[in-house]
């Protein structure tokens, strides 16, 4: 075997790994859940989020979260109407999502519909026309 066959089979076994390192770039793989999917829609509506938020803060309208063995619990000031993000910060798979029309004073989140562990609580919620954000870290024992 002289220099330029070994040559030749040295580019052809480069090549070959170059192909296979694009094709597992650009194949199919595992969503990271830690990046969310609307990440660049979610930046664009963060000041309406931040002034939802001070909103809550300045017209005392923040809820009061618990947790305990029967799940989770929010009491509000007023009856509002909600819709209710829990994730998991661990896994995106376990995510869940309550909404309710009706005006209510308390929301309860029973334990079966929620594992233990760190979940992120994110409550949208409207009183007297206008509209508020109260998010927070729990964890469930």
């Amino acid at each position: 075997m002289n220099w330029g066959t070994k040559l030749t089979i040295g580019m052809v076994l480069f090549m070959t790994f170059i192909v296979t390192l694009v094709v597992m770039m650009l194949g199919p793989h595992k969503a990271d859940s830690l990046i969310e999917n609307d990440y660049y829609e979610k930046g664009q509506t963060f000041d309406a989020d931040y002034n939802a938020k001070h909103l809550a803060i300045t017209d005392k309208m923040q809820p009061t979260v618990s947790t305990d063995a029967a799940g989770v619990t929010a009491n509000f000031p007023v009856p509002v109407t909600y819709k209710v993000s829990v994730r998991r910060l661990s896994d995106a798979g376990m995510d869940k999502e309550f909404e309710s029309d009706l005006a209510v004073l308390k929301l309860v989140i029973p334990q079966n519909q929620l594992k233990s562990g760190s979940w992120l609580l994110r409550i949208q919620y409207q009183a007297n026309g206008k509209n508020y954000l109260f998010q927070e870290k729990i964890v469930l024992p």
